[in-house]
C-alpha cells in the first residue's frame, strides 16, 4: 500500500521546486526587459516588450504555484472509504492484465505525477475525464477508459 501523505509531501516538493524556477526565470526575464540593451533601437525591435511578456507570465505562473501550494497544505481529505470522492487516492487494477493504476483526485495540480518506491500516481482534478469516471463509483466497480480501451477495478481507496 501507497502512504498518501507521503504523496502529498512529495507533490508540495515537487510544486515548491517548480516557484523556485519560476522565480529566478520571472527576476532574470524582469531584468532583461528593463536592461539597457532591451531599448527599441527601430519600430521593428520587441526584445523588450517580449522579456516583459515573459516577466508577467512567469509572475502569474508563480501566484499559479503558489495557491496550488496552500490549497494541497489546506485540502481537508475523506474519511470514508467505500466511494470515490475528492481527495482520495484511488488504486485501479486492469481487470485482464492484472498492472496497477494510481490515481489521486485533487482539487489542483492536475497533470503531475508523483513517483513513490516505483508506483507512479497520476494527479487528476476533478475536471478531468478520468476523475469524472471515477468520482461517485465505489470500490469494487469496474469502469471502462475508452481512451486507454481497458477496464478497469476499483480495488482500494486511500
Amino acid at each position: 500500500m501507497i502512504n498518501k501523505q507521503l504523496v502529498i509531501d512529495r507533490l508540495i516538493s515537487q510544486l515548491e521546486n517548480s516557484l523556485e524556477i519560476a522565480a529566478q526565470s520571472a527576476k532574470h526575464a524582469h531584468q532583461d526587459a528593463t536592461h539597457e540593451q532591451s531599448k527599441a533601437e527601430t519600430q521593428y525591435d520587441s526584445l523588450g516588450i517580449e522579456m516583459a511578456y515573459l516577466a508577467e507570465g512567469q509572475s502569474k505562473r508563480i501566484e499559479s504555484l503558489r495557491q496550488d501550494i496552500h490549497v494541497l497544505k489546506e485540502t481537508q481529505f475523506p474519511n470514508q472509504h467505500e466511494q470515490v470522492k475528492l481527495g482520495h487516492l484511488v488504486h485501479l487494477v486492469d481487470c485482464q492484465a492484472d498492472t496497477p493504476l494510481w490515481v489521486f483526485i485533487l482539487p489542483v495540480a492536475g497533470g503531475n505525477k508523483v513517483v513513490l518506491d516505483d508506483v507512479v500516481c497520476q494527479i487528476v482534478t476533478p475536471n478531468a475525464p478520468i476523475a469524472k469516471k471515477l468520482l461517485k463509483q465505489f470500490v469494487g466497480d469496474e469502469i471502462h477508459f475508452d481512451w486507454l480501451a481497458k477496464e478497469y477495478e476499483i480495488y482500494e481507496l486511500i
